[in-house]
């Protein structure tokens, strides 16, 4: 699933009215809409607990704040779509086990540079939507 693809069955399924960001390069999340800033992420796999970087959640997630929305992350992988309400994790003090990790600097786009990275992990029944 592309992400073009996984936006449009946000919207039939979620009914979220998100609108792609694609035309801003400099902008820190996929889309948005009235509601939501929104991260949009396509697995090749399926695991139990997904994947997301600190800077990404602390950068959208004060903007998400700032505009009086919720920051979405949107997976997609082979068993499904979830999606997870960021905000409403946060309030509840979710626990996302963050660790330091040496990950690829870019993640389809080849090369062998790695860098550290700080990410944690979203168990998928924490999703606020599955389909």
């Amino acid at each position: 699933m592309t992400e073009a693809e996984l936006l449009e069955q946000l919207n039939i399924k979620f009914d979220l009215d998100l609108e792609s960001t694609e035309r801003n390069k400099f902008c820190r999340w996929d889309s948005f809409s009235d509601k939501y800033l929104a991260e949009l992420k396509c697995r090749r796999r399926h695991y139990n607990t997904q994947m997301i970087e600190y800077d990404k959640l602390d950068c959208v997630k004060s903007e998400a704040d700032e505009t009086g929305r919720d920051f979405l992350y949107c997976v997609s992988t082979p068993s499904g779509i979830y999606v997870f309400n960021i905000s409403d994790l946060c309030k509840k003090n979710y626990n996302f086990n963050w660790e330091n990790k040496k990950l690829p600097a870019k993640t389809d786009f080849g090369g062998s540079e790695w860098v550290d990275k700080k990410v944690g992990y979203i168990n998928v029944n924490d999703s606020s939507y599955h389909a």
